[in-house]
């Protein structure tokens, strides 16, 4: 009896570090609140049906797959990859367990009595942390609910998760193999024999044990970090917009301006990614840097004065050279911007934008008369973006222009004013929001 209900606690144990391991390490998401609840009792009794009924291992096989199925579950696309992050779960479940249930009992040569009680003894000592953290942790959990579960592991937490999921899969194989080999040997075993096994369970047993439970400590560590991280660039994503909104307030002709440009900045860089252009370029990470740098581009308007940047009429050949300035004072504000605030790939591509946003395909635009790919992709993009949204504005010196007509201009200067891959995907765009309305 005893020994049955040791192996419905472990079942137990393994099934309970899995689902929270999935969730907080993993960063697996779950499925509705509800329908998460019913799954863990529904998991919980098929369990210990199981554990009662066949056995401890054949009660771990179905706890592992009650696992893998919540984590396909709870995926929103790549749902059968749940199956496959079984391998490392095993292993690091291994990597906790082995150490403190097995190892123990054998460098202590207890007998199978002492070997239950110490065993009891270990599931009491981690009843203890899970109750405090169910009824002690609802903050915290609700935190992470909230604000950690729309995160996903980085490439290299994944790499090092399943590098230490392996490792112990094959430490746990080991153990197990040492043990049972020691122990039907064990009185032809020599007495050196014995001790040099014991060190080597002992010292890679306290070894795998320290460094899985490092690796979650860190990867949980590396989370809230990112968390942080996000919330402070977002932060700082606010407070650039926020300063580019007061220098266009400046400006009577451009409210909105820089926010509509942003938006179709990111949905033009999205569509030729989709098309596989410039895909060398357009990594996860600039379309991030292009989001937050593009209000930047007119913030050279501040050095503009105020009867030129505000005139209701056409401006003269020499104003519209005091406002072609705006490009080159831009680029200096940004570029000492660098120098007090240190190197960052989002106030470089600023720059970029600023300096470049009116250079022409054809080399017949402004400040530098650079022309095509010496023009930085940045720059293309909000090309189109800028133009667009200044046809199709109301400003003091004009009216709106109907849409039909603001296509036809972005249209025609393909290959002359913008990149002709920049157009393309604009009106990509364009298709599919007609499309939409359309249904």
């Amino acid at each position: 009896m005893v020994t049955e209900i040791l192996e419905l606690l472990e079942t137990v144990a393994i099934t309970v570090s899995g689902f929270l391991i999935k969730k907080y390490v993993f960063l697996e998401p779950d499925m509705e609140a509800k329908k998460q609840r019913i799954y863990y009792y529904a998991s919980f009794f098929l369990i210990c049906i199981v554990a009662l009924a066949v056995g401890k291992d054949a009660a771990t096989i179905a706890a592992l797959f009650m696992i893998a199925l919540n984590t396909c579950l709870g995926r929103k696309k790549h749902r059968l990859w749940g199956l496959v992050l079984m391998i490392p779960f095993m292993g690091i479940i291994n990597g906790l367990f082995v150490p403190i249930l097995l190892v123990p009992p054998y460098l202590l040569e207890l007998q199978e009595r002492e070997t239950q009680i110490c065993q009891f003894a270990v599931y009491g000592i981690l009843t203890v942390p899970i109750i405090l953290f169910y009824v002690k942790g609802k903050n915290w959990r609700s935190w992470f609910q909230e604000n950690m579960q729309h995160r996903s592991l980085q490439r290299s937490e994944r790499y090092l998760l399943w590098a230490v999921g392996i490792l112990m899969l094959f430490f746990s194989r080991e153990v197990a193999k040492q043990l049972a080999g020691d122990g039907e040997n064990a009185l032809a075993a020599a007495e050196a024999y014995r001790h040099s096994l014991s060190s080597f369970i002992g010292i890679s047993s306290i070894a795998a044990f320290i460094m899985t439970i490092t690796i979650i400590a860190l990867i949980m560590q590396g989370n809230k970090r990112s968390f942080y991280h996000e919330r402070v660039s977002g932060m700082q994503s606010g407070m650039i917009t926020f300063m580019a909104e007061v220098v266009e307030n400046r400006d009577d002709n451009t409210g909105g301006h820089i926010r509509r440009t942003a938006e179709y900045v990111e949905s033009i860089a999205k569509e030729l990614k989709k098309q596989g252009k410039y895909s060398d370029i357009l990594t996860e990470q600039y379309l991030s840097n292009m989001v937050v740098a593009a209000p930047l581009h007119d913030i050279g308007k501040i050095h503009i004065p105020d009867i030129v940047l505000n005139k209701p009429g056409r401006l003269t050949e020499e104003e519209f050279e005091v406002m072609k300035t705006h490009t080159t004072a831009g680029e200096e504000l940004l570029a000492h911007a660098k120098t007090e605030l240190g190197e960052s790939e989002y106030l470089n591509m600023a720059v970029e934008m600023a300096a470049y946003h009116h250079e022409w395909w054809n080399g017949k635009g402004y400040p530098h008369g650079i022309s095509g790919e010496e023009i930085p992709l940045c720059a293309r993009i909000m090309a189109v973006a800028d133009v667009f949204d200044a046809l199709t504005s109301k400003r003091c010196y004009k009216d709106a222009m109907p849409l039909e007509k603001a296509y036809a201009i972005i249209r025609e200067e393909a290959g002359t004013h913008f990149d002709p891959a920049v157009v393309e995907a604009f009106f990509a765009l364009t298709a599919d929001v007609e499309e939409e309305g359309e249904a």
